[in-house]
């Protein structure tokens, strides 16, 4: 059992959804880093594979190597949703005072990975098309923000694709951009550093800064997923007075 098991479920403002991340992590860091390190080998193949800008068409226009890349790119984005995930079944487990256990967490992400998945590609799809021209544009981060928890829907509330779009907007409903404003403050906060040092690696040879790159984002991605899902707990619980008042029967 945890012994210094934390509420997931409760109201934080934007530090304490932070603080609570940072604690957590902290808490769990080998479980959930480890969850996050299958990611590793395939960003290190992609940042091998990657084509060189400057003799990008003499190179990948004979061999074929672009479809590798291309091949590998993808099933890195596979394996990042699962283990995202992973490392949200995770925290369901801490949630309910465990730990966190590396097999069960993924046996529950492979449970759930064609639901995920459906619900994911619904929501690219969309964003994507609103994206194409320049007025469809703040719809498509309307969209983005309303669907963010869609993973958090799927894994936590064992929806189905569509009912996970709706879940999540239902969470984001009447705080959109509070939603907005709190999941930009995190993810400028998991990105910096991965940029600082991909520019520090900007000239290192690519299986270096493909390691090096890699191992950073495994670092980041658990304190990404914990602090968006912790938002989505936030929500949920800001929610609930909202629903109760809106059921009470008019005197």
């Amino acid at each position: 059992m945890n012994e210094q098991r934390i509420a997931l479920r409760q109201r934080r403002d934007l530090g304490e959804i932070i603080q609570a991340a940072l604690h957590l992590y902290q808490q769990n860091f080998a479980a959930l880093f480890v969850i996050a390190a299958v990611v590793v080998p395939l960003g290190i193949a992609s940042a091998t594979l990657a084509p060189d800008p400057v003799d990008f068409g003499d190179t990948y226009a004979v061999d074929g190597e672009l479809l590798a890349f291309l091949g590998i790119v993808l099933l890195g984005a596979l394996v990042t949703v699962l283990a995202s995930a992973a490392i949200i079944a995770a925290l369901a487990q801490i949630d309910q005072g465990g730990l966190p256990e590396f097999s069960s967490a993924f046996d529950a992400a492979f449970e759930r990975v064609w639901t995920l998945l459906g619900a994911a590609l619904r929501a690219v799809a969309i964003v994507a098309l609103l994206s194409i021209t320049v007025i469809g544009i703040p719809w498509a981060i309307q969209r983005m923000v309303r669907w963010l928890f869609v993973p958090q829907a799927v894994m936590l509330d064992n929806t189905t694709a569509r009912e996970a779009l709706a879940k999540s907007a239902s969470a984001v409903e009447g705080r959109w951009w509070r939603t907005f404003a709190v999941a930009l403050v995190i993810l400028v906060i998991v990105r910096v550093p991965g940029f600082i040092v991909a520019g520090l690696l900007v000239r290192a040879p690519a299986l270096l800064s493909g390691t090096v790159n890699s191992l950073m984002n495994a670092l980041l991605l658990p304190l990404a997923v914990i602090a968006i899902t912790l938002l989505y707990f936030d929500l949920q619980v800001r929610k609930e007075p909202d629903e109760r008042i809106a059921s009470d029967p008019t005197p």
